[in-house]
């Protein structure tokens, strides 16, 4: 994994990821819209002797998108990971019925995840080789009362990069998703109620890592949320209700 794209580089899991891939001879590209931040990020990968290259684009934009994947293969020679890891979250508890931030949400984490992945998938045919990786959620698992939105386009990267897979079988080129639980970014710390079974960015990105390296189709940590996951997925809707963190925390902030 000496070339590596990775789209939200410029905080959170994207800049984690960004550290644990920067070793001596790799070339990085590095996407996001704060390109301040994508410079220090990019100074810092080139100490680890990594070499940088910083695309201040948003993931919302299809052409720019493309373009910057023909230019990051020509950089680089090739690429051997995808990382599509920009995604917000649902935001405040009103804003669920929001049409605007509902499309929003659908906009980065869905329409940005194909804008980042498929303009790869030809070339990476071509090479023979190559890893995809779209950042899903235990939230996609099943639809969590408070996360409307979030939970729809997390389950829409699950399916997506479920046929992904098998539209490239046999071709040499890998595809995968990662479910992760809560981790502490600055997405999640914005967050109003409990995050059960929290663990920090370094120890996530880490297990991504080798998730990554040993070419799983589907990841989903930590292990407890995947019990939970699997339980959601059965689970009648008032138990749902009953047990959603942001539907708890309204109760509890309305004195019920």
């Amino acid at each position: 994994m000496k070339r590596a794209l990775i789209t939200g580089a410029s905080s959170g899991l994207g800049e984690g990821l960004a550290r644990l891939y920067a070793e001596p001879g790799a070339v990085l590209g590095l996407v996001g819209r704060r390109e301040d931040a994508l410079r220090r990020l990019a100074a810092e990968v080139e100490q680890r002797g990594a070499r940088a290259v910083i695309y201040a684009v948003d993931v919302r934009d299809t052409e720019k998108m493309e373009d910057t994947a023909f230019r990051f293969f020509d950089s680089a020679g090739g690429c051997d990971l995808v990382i599509a890891n920009a995604g917000i979250g649902e935001g405040r508890r009103e804003a669920r019925f929001d049409s605007q931030a509902a499309a929003e949400v659908f906009r980065i984490n869905v329409i940005g995840l194909t804008n980042t992945l498929l303009p790869c998938v030809e070339l990476m045919k071509k090479q023979g080789s190559g890893t995809l990786v779209g950042m899903a959620s235990v939230a996609g698992y099943r639809a969590i009362p408070g996360s409307l939105s979030y939970s729809a386009s997390k389950a829409a990267v699950m399916t997506f990069m479920e046929g992904l897979q098998m539209e490239l079988g046999g071709t040499g080129v890998h595809a995968m998703a990662i479910c992760p639980g809560f981790i502490r970014t600055p997405l999640t710390d914005k967050n109003e109620f409990s995050m059960p079974f929290l663990i920090e960015c370094d120890d996530a990105c880490l297990r991504m890592k080798k998730a990554i390296d040993a070419m799983k189709h589907h990841y989903t940590f930590p292990f407890p949320m995947l019990l939970a996951a699997q339980l959601m997925r059965v689970a009648p809707q008032w138990v749902l209700r009953r047990t959603s963190p942001r539907l708890r925390h309204r109760s509890k902030a309305a004195g019920g």
